[in-house]
């Protein structure tokens, strides 16, 4: 009892700490539920005291606690976030997001074991997956890397239902519950079993309903209609990606219906290592660039970068778009991926002898800047931009001079003297 009060005493001084860890563990999961269109409610806590001391009084019963670092070591949900999904069926894009962003140190999903029906019990009860992680390192929250926080996953419906029984049936405040409250609960649980069948109807009659519409209006109706119209092993190969970037330009070149973006859907490429949504940006910038017509500098505004960024990083995207152009004609004969899937193959050119091994090892450091303007991250300072911008374009007029089609490359060299 000493060891618990002791334990209570040294955690009031700290609630604030787990509070603020929760804070930031919840904002990083909302930012990347927003960019990806996954809609769900993100809530934080770091647990009460009064309703903890209740639980470790309950648990010394069985656990013995021999001192306050072995409480510790025994509630892992001090600090407790939980995202509640629209849609159950974007679990498995919530765990791309949870890897991503944090250490996970491990996983557990419920039901722990298949359900067997009985008479005392007919449904399967709580359908979750909880992630145990710690913080990456990063200069803002090298304080709390060392803390573990526990994130739930479930359906909007589930966290209800869950949180129901959990205060009737493991926190009861009135007495043990009778055999028709249990089973009241019981087929509650069957309800909320079969909503989250229908939610998963719900979000297909979404998918189809655009399809039809031909068009997409949003962010979230973009993640829908790809989630709902890639093959699912896709997504056991290489992640979904941002929607939100997709959509910003599927909003700035504004001539694209869904029956389209369709046909680039299928020549999405598993065998590399660009998530979905990425490989379709490419192909789009590619497939409709045009210097009169397309406005990259508003795509750039979106991500919030500043006019005079916003024009220097469209000329260095329009400048590698010209090279993947010129890059798609030299291999079209030898490279069956190009004609597959419109990914060109940037290490043949250096298999070809068109450029040297300098020059292929600059390449591949000007497609990740290339990648990080694109997703508004790491944008490097005006004079690195405009020196890799030169080295760039130097690239691609020796490039384009290896094109074999003399019109095309004729365009090339025009669009490149024009940037």
């Amino acid at each position: 009892m000493d060891i618990i009060d002791d334990f209570i005493r040294q955690y009031n001084k700290e609630f604030d700490y787990y509070q603020k860890l929760c804070q930031i563990v919840a904002s990083k999961i909302e930012d990347q539920l927003f960019k990806r269109g996954i809609k769900a409610i993100v809530t934080h806590r770091a647990k009460k005291p009064d309703r903890l001391k209740d639980k470790l009084l309950k648990r010394n019963e069985e656990k013995n606690y021999g001192t306050v670092e072995a409480i510790y070591s025994d509630i892992i949900d001090l600090a407790g976030i939980r995202v509640s999904l629209y849609f159950p069926s974007e679990r498995e894009i919530i765990d791309e997001v949870i890897n991503d962003l944090f250490h996970v140190e491990k996983t557990k999903k419920f039901p722990l074991t298949p359900h067997i029906p009985k008479h005392d019990k007919r449904f399967s009860g709580y359908w979750a997956t909880h992630y145990r992680v710690r913080l990456k390192k990063e200069n803002l929250t090298l304080r709390y890397i060392d803390t573990i926080a526990e994130i739930q996953i479930a359906s909007v419906l589930m966290h209800a239902w869950s949180e129901v029984e959990h205060d009737l049936v493991y926190k009861p405040f009135s007495g043990k519950l009778s055999k028709e409250e249990l089973a009241i609960l019981d087929e509650i649980n069957g309800l909320v079993l079969s909503g989250e069948i229908a939610l998963e109807r719900l979000q297909a009659a979404m998918s189809e309903r655009t399809k039809k519409h031909n068009e997409i209006n949003d962010k979230y109706e973009l993640t829908n209609y790809l989630l709902s119209n890639i093959d699912k092993d896709y997504l056991n190969k290489i992640k979904l990606g941002d929607t939100y970037l997709l959509n910003n330009y599927l909003n700035t070149i504004k001539t694209l219906d869904v029956s389209e973006l369709n046909s680039y859907i299928t020549m999405i490429n598993t065998d590399l290592q660009e998530s979905v949504t990425d490989q379709l940006l490419n192909m789009l910038m590619v497939e409709f660039y045009d210097n009169d017509k397309i406005d990259l500098k508003n795509y750039f505004k979106n991500l919030h970068v500043s006019e005079r960024k916003a024009s220097g990083f469209e000329s260095f995207v329009k400048c590698w778009v010209v090279l993947e152009k010129a890059v798609r004609d030299i291999l079209k004969d030898s490279d069956s991926d190009v004609r597959r899937y419109m990914i060109p193959n940037f290490g043949l050119l250096k298999d070809k002898k068109i450029l040297n091994n300098k020059e292929a090892n600059e390449l591949r450091q000007l497609r990740q800047i290339r990648n990080y303007l694109l997703h508004g991250i790491e944008t490097p300072v005006d004079e690195n931009l405009k020196n890799s911008y030169k080295e760039l374009k130097s690239i691609t007029y020796k490039v384009v001079d290896h094109v074999p089609t003399a019109d095309i490359k004729e365009q090339l060299k025009s669009e490149l003297d024009s940037l």
